[in-house]
């Protein structure tokens, strides 16, 4: 096969894996597209075209509050849309993300904002629910430990250093013999593992004395990626009773 002739083959093969990637299909007379942007979830963006003379209203249909409302992000969803279509060019209108008076030929364009929108609104508005959960959590684990060893040993957030970075760990407490032990709240969330494990391991090699503990609401529901904490620390559940939050600082 000479090298023409295997482009050109090679060119029918990717148009036919795109056909195959986006979907276009036509609801009462409006158009409906899927595209390969993803949203956390793993869902692709579907995005509604709808022709007004020469130009195009080209909208999220709403799919991107969907998304953060199934991710229990719905409260930062708002804010979290009007900042990315700013950013993109979009607009806003409490549920949808679109673009107004899109001529036909820029609609690529208006595509690829309007699903880039969705998708990054959603995965910002469920960055900050992941957040403000992570930092309740942080208070309770903070009211535990006080209870547990002390007030006057611990404090909410303190400067680590590792071998290679500086941390901001959560719940510290700092014993009177300079021993220190840090009680940080993990989801599953293969995120949340993954920080924190690379948090563990740079702490532990600047201080192999110190306690690392990952606490998660649910020791039974890490998978095998969450336990892999366990190599380099202590998992412990938030509902553990006092002398097994004592006996994790003895492991250390």
């Amino acid at each position: 096969m000479n090298v023409s002739t295997a482009n050109k083959d090679l060119e029918r093969r990717v148009s036919d894996a795109l056909k195959r990637i986006v979907s276009v299909r036509s609801i009462q007379g409006r158009i409906v597209i899927n595209v390969p942007v993803m949203y956390p979830s793993g869902a692709t963006s579907a995005i509604e075209i709808e022709l007004n003379g020469e130009n195009c209203w080209v909208s999220d249909m709403g799919h991107g509050l969907v998304e953060s409302e199934y991710m229990g992000a719905q409260d930062f969803y708002g804010n979290a849309a009007k900042e990315v279509a700013s950013r993109f060019g979009t607009k806003f209108d409490g549920n949808s993300i679109f673009a107004l008076w899109v001529p036909i030929g820029r609609l690529e364009a208006a595509i690829v904002c309007v699903a880039n929108s969705s998708c990054q609104a959603a995965q910002a508005a469920i960055q900050i629910a992941s957040e403000q959960k992570s930092s309740r959590k942080n208070d309770q684990i903070f009211e535990k430990i006080s209870a547990v060893f002390g007030k006057n040993l611990v404090s909410k957030s303190t400067e680590m250093k590792g071998r290679h970075a500086q941390w901001n760990a959560k719940n510290v407490v700092v014993f009177p013999d300079r021993r220190r032990a840090i009680f940080e709240y993990m989801t599953d969330n293969t995120n949340s593992v993954s920080n924190k494990f690379l948090m563990f391991s740079d702490i532990r090699k600047a201080d192999e004395k110190v306690s690392l503990n990952a606490v998660v609401t649910n020791t039974e529901k890490l998978d095998a990626k969450g336990q892999m904490i366990a190599d380099i620390g202590n998992i412990i559940g938030l509902d553990a009773s006092d002398d097994e939050f004592i006996q994790v600082t003895k492991a250390a």
